[in-house]
């Protein structure tokens, strides 16, 4: 079914701009708005900062992170298996390397591929909230956040809680969530574990989370401290190769991390962060031996800025010294001596590069403008230094309409992955360069006692993308810069007051609507990501009462996709169909302390696929008890 996009703004826009005479603003509890979009966490209000709060993710049937993402502002969500084991996040169009992933602030991108992006140890119920900046935001964050940043927040307290869940496909989950708290330390613990024979032969999988936060406030100094690691055994059934299907990976992440915050006249806001990523991946499950490839990533990150608060806005100087490093048997160059990994396997193969990232902002506020430059200076091994400035600006016409205007020149540099991998179908390229783009926005927000409504239009001119490439005639996938594209979309986000509009027994109603367009087209050669995207992403959320203690929460996204992938049995090149999500929850809340609830994805059994004919579940259903210990 094809959306009939130009008809959906329409309706919309009459929608917004119809409302804009309410007296006061929408009630916080469903604000859809956190501006946090400067390096010096000055709220200025310079850009528009989407957020998924705490009040949709407990509600939702979505158990990941990428599936709670799946049904935000034009986000892509791929996936080569279920239950979020491994989530490929994209925005605007963008590739799934170009996005920046924090966790409280603290980057946590894989040197390696970003397949490994969303490796996290924590699970919905310990999210305050997802923050998520579209547009390239390199000025303030650094390599990665080429096309957005996506920044998810963990809460100070949990309740402490045994979650257990039993569903289709033999799956099991278990969760416990408990904090410990005095009058100087908050402390939350989690553990889970999950597991599942799979929808389909090879996507059996096991996972396991440990997290640990510790957060205090003493005497204006906020610190925050987090640790955890997520392991990952699972059937990686044709994720990587059609011809030989059944494989296997095994990955864990391990990652700690310490946050220094003072607020005052002069402030300061510093991280440092170490992250390890070990990576096992067989090509024949049942005869390992025959094909292996070890990788082992290792992170560590300074990040120190210093604040002055003015009269009128803030300044910052800050700097970051990032480590990267891997040593594997397929990526880098030659070890003179190898490293033992077990048995008979060893890593053959090191490479690392430091990366020395220099910032300058000021926020200035002036009356109805808000306005905040900045510039970067990214010096780093093995490529060209280079300069990013940028500049938000948003204008207050009123109490309840805000403008937004920016332009940000970004960049990411290539993983390890793009630089060396080799197979028989598949070669890197050590010659590539970073790719850079000029990203421009300007948009609209409207906020009021019946919505909170969002409207953007953007332009992203990149030049020397990196993409996995299949010239014609070609058998082998290669790595490539590709000269110049330009993306350009629209954004429409709102969040509707229902409950006060019709007097009804709706919570909470969101809708988003997103059209991306790329200019380039493949002319003799198949793309893997960057022409391969999104080009209508549509999706809604609902919450009702339904009965006494009884409410569901729905969710339904439409995706359409530009791009192709060749089909192994017919031999001939297919154009991906469009299609249609929904997830739904029924929660029954027995008394204060236990709650039942039923999960259904994929409610109508919709067969799809976001890579190829690598088929995604079907419906999956599963019933769970929460309880308060």
């Amino acid at each position: 079914m094809e959306i009939k996009i130009t008809r959906l703004l329409t309706v919309f826009v009459i929608f917004v701009f119809s409302n804009t005479s309410a007296q006061s603003t929408l009630e916080q509890d469903i604000d859809e708005v956190t501006i946090t979009s400067n390096r010096s966490k000055y709220n200025n209000d310079v850009s528009i900062v989407y957020t998924v709060n705490s009040d949709e993710i407990k509600n939702t049937a979505n158990q990941t992170i990428g599936d709670i993402l799946e049904f935000a502002i034009n986000i892509d969500n791929r996936e080569r298996g279920g239950q979020g084991i491994q989530s490929d996040i994209s925005i605007r169009g963008g590739s799934f390397e170009q996005t920046l992933i924090l966790l409280n602030g603290i980057k946590l991108n894989d040197p390696q591929t970003g397949h490994h992006n969303l490796n996290l140890p924590i699970s919905p119920e310990l999210i305050e909230r997802i923050e998520i900046s579209t547009g390239g935001s390199t000025r303030i964050y650094g390599n990665y956040a080429y096309c957005g940043v996506i920044n998810i927040i963990t809460k100070t307290k949990v309740s402490n809680s045994v979650i257990l869940s039993k569903g289709q496909n033999n799956f099991n989950h278990a969760e416990l969530n408990f904090n410990i708290a005095n009058n100087k330390v908050k402390q939350i613990f989690h553990l889970l574990n999950k597991d599942s024979d799979g929808y389909i032969n090879g996507t059996d999988y096991t996972l396991k989370n440990f997290f640990y936060q510790a957060k205090s406030e003493i005497n204006n100094l906020n610190t925050t401290f987090n640790a955890g690691i997520n392991k990952k055994n699972f059937g990686a059934f044709s994720f990587y190769s059609t011809k030989y299907p059944n494989q296997f990976e095994k990955t864990k992440t391990t990652f700690a991390s310490l946050n220094l915050n003072k607020k005052g006249s002069l402030g300061f806001n510093n991280n440092i962060y170490w992250r390890l990523h070990e990576d096992e991946f067989i090509l024949f499950r049942d005869n390992p031996s025959l094909y292996q490839n070890f990788h082992k990533t290792s992170v560590i990150g300074v990040d120190i800025n210093l604040i002055k608060k003015t009269k009128s806005g803030t300044s910052l100087f800050g700097a970051e010294l990032i480590s990267n490093n891997i040593i594997s048997n397929n990526l880098g160059k030659e070890l003179d001596i190898p490293i033992l990994i077990n048995g008979d396997d060893y890593y053959t193969k090191s490479d690392n590069r430091i990366v020395t990232n220099f910032f300058i902002e000021n926020n200035l506020s002036i009356d109805r403008l808000n306005i905040s430059t900045g510039i970067m200076l990214n010096i780093k091994t093995n490529f060209e230094n280079d300069i990013f400035p940028g500049i938000d600006l948003s204008y207050k016409l009123s109490d309840k309409i805000k403008f937004y205007l920016s332009a940000n020149k970004s960049m990411r540099t290539p993983n390890f992955t793009e630089l060396y991998y080799s197979s028989p179908t598949n070669q890197g390229n050590v010659n590539l360069d970073s790719e850079k783009s000029i990203s421009k926005e300007f948009g609209v927000q409207i906020n009021n006692d019946f919505h909170n409504s969002s409207i953007t239009l953007f332009e992203r001119n990149g030049e020397d993308l990196i993409d996995w490439i299949l010239l014609d005639g070609d058998s082998i996938w290669r790595t490539q810069n590709l000269n110049e594209i330009k993306s350009s979309g629209i954004e429409l986000n709102s969040r509707i007051n229902l409950k006060e509009i019709l007097n009804s027994k709706i919570n909470h109603f969101r809708i988003s609507i997103a059209s991306n367009k790329v200019d380039t087209i493949s002319n003799g050669f198949r793309s893997a990501y960057v022409i391969d995207n999104l080009k209508t992403n549509f999706s809604f959320s609902l919450n009702h009462d339904f009965h006494k203690n009884i409410s569901i929460d729905w969710k339904v996204s439409y995706k359409e996709r530009i791009g192709d992938y060749l089909d192994p049995e017919e031999q001939i090149i297919k154009n991906y169909e469009p299609y249609w999500l929904t997830a739904v929850r029924l929660t029954k809340k027995i008394n204060s302390n236990f709650n039942l609830f039923l999960d259904i994805n994929n409610l109508f059994d919709v067969y799809y696929s976001d890579f190829g004919t690598i088929e995604q579940p079907g419906r999956w259903a599963r019933i769970g008890l929460k309880a308060k210990i």
